[in-house]
């Protein structure tokens, strides 16, 4: 029972995060056309990390404890640079990797009380 009940929190997370997904990049218009990315090259490390590292969130359930925790600190190192943004985008994404970093802590948190 107790597992029927989580994998369904875990499935209502994961669609409603795809959802948010979808909503946040037309809400920011999508990806920035090349002319503007070549503009910003810092802006395109970062985005390239936030984009690998919310990109997981419909396996999270399949990870280990270790790629968890891992997931969690890539979200951790990008908060600097988000912060730096204007302040549209910065709720945006802000919003956004709250999200993906909060998907993980939950699973990572479920996986070690499962253990116990």
């Amino acid at each position: 029972m107790f597992k029927a009940k989580f994998k369904a929190k875990i499935i209502a997370v994961l669609l409603f995060m795809g959802l948010v997904g979808l909503c946040g990049m037309r809400a920011i218009g999508g990806p920035q056309s090349s002319a503007a990315q070549a503009d910003h090259p810092a802006h395109e490390t970062w985005r390239k990390e936030f984009d690998d590292v919310c990109s997981k969130t419909q396996d999270a359930m399949t990870f280990s404890q270790e790629e968890l925790t891992d997931l969690i600190r890539r979200c951790d190192a990008l908060l600097p640079q988000i912060k730096k943004l204007d302040e549209s985008q910065k709720k945006v994404y802000m919003g956004r990797l709250r999200m993906c970093r909060g998907l993980y802590a939950y699973v990572l948190d479920a996986k070690r009380n499962e253990k116990k």
